[in-house]
């Protein structure tokens, strides 16, 4: 029997293809559309074949804005979420702001027949401007929620636990990736939710992984791509953090690597390609750069988007990843970096007992201004670590590859 899944919330593509992919590949009962999915870099073509996207009309006409118009003060989700962002807020254009953006989404919802024909409706990231359309839902559809990390962990304003309250009361089945974000769901949400969550991570795409099996042993192509982007043939080249948002802690990290006693053996190596706004990369730009100098330690600053090969050498090209944001999920970039043998360091405050069941050597530290003491550490044993960083390979094979994944995400969506 066929189901029809609508993806809603963020429509970021490097997640979205392969979870859909992989389902479709696994089980092709099922029709799948994201009318918003998109690249996180523009220059690259997204493959939408798997989305069946012409079933969905989003140009809405004037004629379904007009309809929306006069239906929607018999909505009482639109006036219960008014009256609180203006009395409780106490901000009008928030609260006018919202009552637009509601209104164009019950006019995409009347564009396509409120969506009757769909079984599954599938809400990505859930901050409250992602999920307006649950509201709009016919009723007896199977709703599915899905956090992937930082929506849980970095957005606590009231309007946002107000509606994402609401948003999981409605659900049929929420999702996180640890057994550490279901509790943080509990605690914050409220215990009555725990039947509907299921713990269960992305479907990993091994293309990456596939590569890096392809190129690890290539070290003509590793040191082109070292020499193209300015990372060191003598020295131990040091990523921090997985992109450039500033909430992988770069000026921290950067400051607290000052203080190495062996600076001289190691080189920094910083990626702002995404996370971050235009209108505020030039600016952190040059302020890592004022405090990178200031550590007198070789450097460079990069704002490349890695894919494909390109990005399998670049996980190769590196001997070690410093991440530690203020908090995450499951890193599908740092599981990357530890199969391509990379020595990993990251916080021991972020919920990562999924890979320590599964094994996984690396290295935590409960502070940031432990990090010197423990790379000193680290260097001054560099080929036993490296040794060491090899098992990973291994590991991550026998605990994150397979149909595993995907027949849970077979089971929840059917």
């Amino acid at each position: 029997m066929q189901k029809k899944i609508l993806v809603l919330g963020v429509g970021q593509h490097n997640f979205l293809y392969y979870l859909y992919s992989a389902l479709k590949a696994y089980n092709n009962s099922y029709t799948v559309v994201a009318p918003f999915v998109r690249e996180l870099d523009k220059s690259v073509k997204s493959d939408n074949s798997i989305y069946n996207n012409e079933l969905v009309s989003n140009k809405v006409s004037l004629y379904n804005y007009v309809r929306a118009f006069l239906v929607l003060p018999f909505d009482g989700f639109i006036y219960q979420t008014f009256f609180f962002i203006l009395f409780v807020e106490r901000k009008f254009k928030k609260a006018a702001h919202f009552v637009l953006k509601y209104s164009q989404a019950k006019a995409f919802f009347l564009q396509n027949d409120n969506f009757k024909s769909f079984d599954i409706f599938h809400f990505h990231y859930l901050q409250y401007s992602y999920v307006r359309e649950l509201f709009l839902i016919p009723k007896g559809k199977n709703i599915v929620c899905t956090f992937w990390g930082s929506d849980l962990l970095r957005t606590a304003d009231i309007l946002n636990l107000y509606i994402i309250k609401k948003a999981l009361n409605k659900a049929s089945t929420i999702t996180c990736q640890s057994l550490e974000l279901k509790e943080i769901i509990l605690s914050k949400y409220g215990r009555h939710l725990e039947s509907k969550i299921n713990v269960v991570m992305f479907p990993i795409d091994t293309k990456t992984y596939d590569a890096i099996e392809v190129y690890k042993n290539k070290q003509v192509s590793i040191n082109e791509f070292k020499a193209t982007y300015h990372y060191s043939n003598e020295k131990i080249n040091v990523l921090i953090g997985h992109n450039g948002s500033m909430f992988n802690n770069h000026e921290n990290i950067i400051k607290a690597l000052g203080q190495l006693q062996q600076k001289e053996k190691v080189h920094l190596i910083v990626n702002l390609n995404y996370g971050l706004p235009e209108s505020e990369k030039e600016s952190y730009k040059n302020k890592l750069t004022q405090v990178l100098e200031n550590t007198k330690i070789s450097f460079v600053v990069l704002e490349n988007f890695f894919s494909g090969d390109e990005l399998a050498i670049a996980r190769l090209a590196s001997e070690v990843f410093i991440h530690m944001p203020i908090s995450d999920a499951l890193s599908g970039t740092m599981l990357e970096m530890l199969y391509a043998s990379n020595i990993v360091i990251t916080g021991s405050w972020l919920p990562y007992k999924t890979f320590v069941n599964a094994g996984l050597k690396y290295h935590e530290v409960s502070d940031i201004s432990k990090l010197p003491a423990l790379f000193d550490t680290i260097i001054s044993h560099y080929e036993t670590e490296k040794e060491i960083a090899k098992q990973n390979h291994n590991a991550i094979k026998v605990s994150f590859f397979g149909n595993s994944i995907i027949a849970k995400w077979n089971q929840i969506l059917k």
